[in-house]
């Protein structure tokens, strides 16, 4: 039998995904019932300042200047301006800005430390490799390409979503035997088999109508309501589900446009994604590496509508390299693609197929059961 473990899962909340990262692994650790887990966010026991600012100036940056965004992520990941700039700058604000979050490590004493975003990775790492604290520190990197950002010296282990990222990773200086390809971790939820007429029923979805899923992240960046309406003029028998996320403003403007058609319908925030992919066709949204890996996980192929430069274009890349999504730039590019896969169904099929080959969705537990016979 294996002895009780206290694990400590760590993430920032800038970016959904690192959150639904750290849930989906302290849930299948809670599923076993052997350990002590304790999941925290980041931002919350650093500096007020900095914490309410991080996340703020990520979603203006990406929604207002995504070239900005862009340029400084690529920058960033030069290997000597990473390391004779951006590495010894960071460690000095980390340090600042991180006091309790190293204290709170420090103290927790966890035989395990679970990091799904750098800056904790970067601060449970300086500790680790100072000789401070002796827990063993994985790090889950979150999309399908690492940055230079994800890199630790205390690092133990690397868990990453496909053979590629750990190539990268050993490009970068990483030794090979402390990389893992386990898939980016999902909900079990999105393992789990549903019931797709009893889904449609639900919702007043009509068997046979070719339904469109589109979602954009919690903050539904992008032009949601041109994409509606262009597709809605495209006169097929098509069924259009809206995922506005925190975006209440989009939310109220499209459920007034569209009250009464039952064709589109509008949501909110949710908390079944996995419903909704069970009975859509195409999701059609952007390139964050977990919103790619729950399509993956559910089969569902994808269209990445305008990836934001960075970490977004690269996570697409690797979609497209592997056949399981196709990167588009315009609403008409959106039209096109939805007309060619309604008139040509081989070409859905072929995406399908290689994004059931690509998912991985019991990366969440498969990491636990590993770290447990570790």
């Amino acid at each position: 039998m294996d002895h009780p473990k206290k694990i400590l899962i760590l993430y920032a909340s800038a970016g959904y995904g690192h959150k639904k990262a750290a849930k989906a692994i302290e849930e299948a650790y809670r599923k076993k019932g052997r350990h002590a887990v304790r999941c925290v966010d980041v931002l919350t026991i650093t500096t007020s300042i900095f914490g309410q600012g991080y996340e703020r100036t990520y979603l203006f940056l990406i929604r207002h200047f995504p070239w900005l965004w862009g340029f400084f992520y690529y920058l960033t990941d030069v290997r000597w301006v990473y390391l004779a700039v951006i590495k010894p700058l960071r460690r000095a604000v980390n340090a600042f800005v991180g006091g309790r979050l190293a204290r709170l490590i420090f103290e927790e004493r966890a035989s395990v430390i679970i990091s799904t975003h750098f800056l904790s990775t970067e601060v449970a790492g300086h500790l680790k490799a100072r000789g401070q604290i002796h827990s063993r520190l994985v790090t889950v990197v979150t999309d399908f390409m690492p940055h230079y950002f994800w890199l630790s010296p205390g690092v133990d282990a690397y868990e990453v979503a496909l053979p590629e990222t750990k190539q990268a990773l050993v490009k970068k200086g990483v030794a090979p035997e402390k990389i893992y390809v386990m898939g980016i971790p999902v909900e079990p939820k999105f393992s789990r088999p549903l019931s797709k007429e009893a889904i449609q029923s639900h919702y007043s979805i009509p068997k046979g109508a070719f339904t469109i899923l589109l979602t954009s992240g919690a903050a539904a960046v992008g032009p949601f309501k041109k994409m509606v309406e262009s597709l809605r003029n495209l006169k097929r028998p098509l069924q259009i589900l809206v995922v506005c996320g925190n975006n209440d403003r989009l939310r109220e403007d499209l459920s007034r446009t569209y009250a009464s058609d039952g064709s589109v319908k509008i949501f909110g925030f949710v908390q079944n994604m996995e419903e909704l992919m069970e009975v859509a066709d195409l999701v059609v949204g952007k390139g964050g590496g977990l919103t790619l890996s729950e399509c993956l996980a559910k089969d569902r192929p994808m269209l990445i509508f305008r990836p934001v430069p960075g970490q977004e274009s690269r996570n697409a890349r690797c979609m497209e390299k592997h056949g399981a999504g196709v990167t588009v730039h315009s609403i008409r590019k959106v039209r096109e693609n939805v007309l060619g896969f309604l008139d040509h169904p081989a070409r859905l099929d072929y995406l399908k197929r290689n994004a059931v080959r690509l998912g991985k969705p019991r990366a969440a537990e498969a990491i636990g059961e590993w770290l447990d016979h570790e």
